[in-house]
């Protein structure tokens, strides 16, 4: 209920999920709301139905303005973000996914789902493009704003763990995403963090690297605290949105036109889309915790939602919570 296009979005992205994965989707918040959204949404496309939905009511709103995270969880345990975790803690849910304030979700999670054994902060892992279609990970990418050089080294074990699991890449180059490629740079903690996992026998650890040059191919895990992850991913899509908005722009033209419809034609508009538009993904993990939890977008729409749900049988199916343990241990 606290996303930018909630609970519109969020309900036809669940109804579009159950349809299309063949899944039971459990939508939690203001059932009339949620009845209103899906009865109108049935009504206007015939091959949405309420098979495979279930509807539980979470009356509580926490907005996306709000500052205190923690407090808001604890006073609203009828909020939806509250509830749906709840119910993924109580064996009713396999995934939970939240599209509305980061640090809600994150503390919810927190709070209902627990921390895997010896991970101390939970921390999202989102899938970034590369040049030349491949893919990357960066973690953190706004969990957790204050880190310790040892949070970072566990950032760096999730990573390189869910790269061999879901990228399906052995032995994963891991980088410290920095503001220069060389040793000493950074504040203290970068400094730090750098001799720790140059210290990890078990991390193909490559050195410092740089957000302007992640997206070729140096490295598979970018690692970095949540305030930098946060900005880096905010500025990468803020980049790309500058990019398409130009894009639409010169396409007005009469010449414009005709390289617009060539480029939809060949299929490179829709490869480009698959590629970059951050609702093809859906959902970050929050890795570290014992269930699985996806944060979305805020501004998320019915796809982000579809593809979010899509990812969390992805990551069921595969057993990577059970796999990131035995990693870990290791």
């Amino acid at each position: 209920m606290g996303g930018d296009y909630a609970p519109d979005e969020i309900v036809l992205g669940g109804l579009e999920a159950a349809r299309d994965l063949g899944i039971t989707v459990l939508l939690v918040g203001d059932e009339p709301k949620i009845r209103e959204v899906a009865d109108k949404a049935c009504r206007k496309n015939s091959s949405l139905s309420m098979q495979g939905i279930e509807i539980y009511h979470a009356p509580d709103e926490i907005t996306m303005d709000e500052k205190n995270p923690a407090r808001a969880v604890r006073s609203s345990r009828n909020a939806s973000v509250v509830r749906a975790n709840t119910l993924v803690a109580e064996g009713q849910a396999d995934a939970v996914i939240a599209a509305g304030n980061t640090g809600v979700a994150t503390v919810a999670s927190l709070f209902e789902l627990k921390r895997m054994e010896g991970f101390e902060r939970p921390c999202i892992a989102t899938t970034l493009p590369m040049v030349g279609g491949g893919k990357m990970l960066l973690i953190d990418a706004g969990s957790n704003i204050e880190a310790t050089p040892e949070q970072l080294v566990q950032n760096a074990m999730l990573g390189k763990a869910l790269a061999e699991i879901l990228l399906g890449k052995p032995n994963p180059r891991i980088g410290l995403l920095n503001i220069g490629e060389e040793p000493g740079k950074g504040t203290a903690l970068y400094k730090s963090a750098h001799e720790l996992l140059s210290a990890q026998t078990g991390l193909n650890f490559v050195g410092n690297v740089e957000g302007k040059t992640i997206i070729r191919d140096i490295c598979d895990v970018a690692v970095c605290d949540g305030f930098v992850g946060n900005i880096h991913l905010k500025a990468l899509e803020g980049g790309l949105k500058m990019m398409s908005e130009s894009f639409k722009a010169e396409f007005k033209s009469p010449l414009g036109l005709i390289a617009a419809l060539l480029l939809k034609l060949s299929g490179s508009i829709n490869r480009i889309k698959s590629q970059f538009d951050p609702n093809c993904y859906g959902g970050s993990l929050l890795g570290g915790l014992n269930h699985v939890s996806l944060i979305s977008h805020g501004s998320s729409n019915s796809e982000a939602i579809r593809n979010a749900c899509k990812h969390a049988c992805e990551l069921l199916d595969k057993q990577v919570l059970e796999q990131l343990r035995v990693a870990l241990k290791s």
